[in-house]
């Protein structure tokens, strides 16, 4: 016996194949959830926006193989 519920997904909730695979996995992971397909909330959009224009660290290039 599953645990997991299948749940339907219409068909316009379902992200475009132009539409890239984490953008398709996060629709995916909030359906399964039970949540919306999209994000509605401007304030999280907002954090999300800044969250994907942070700057990522840069590791200083090493001489050898790593530890």
């Amino acid at each position: 016996m599953s645990i997991h519920n299948a749940t339907p997904i219409a068909a316009d909730s379902v992200p475009s194949s132009d539409a890239t695979l984490g953008a398709r996995l996060a629709a995916a992971s909030r359906c399964a959830q039970g949540f919306t397909s999209a994000v509605n909330d401007l304030a999280v959009l907002a954090e999300l926006r800044e969250l994907c224009i942070a700057p990522r660290p840069v590791i200083g290039k090493r001489d050898g193989p790593a530890p």
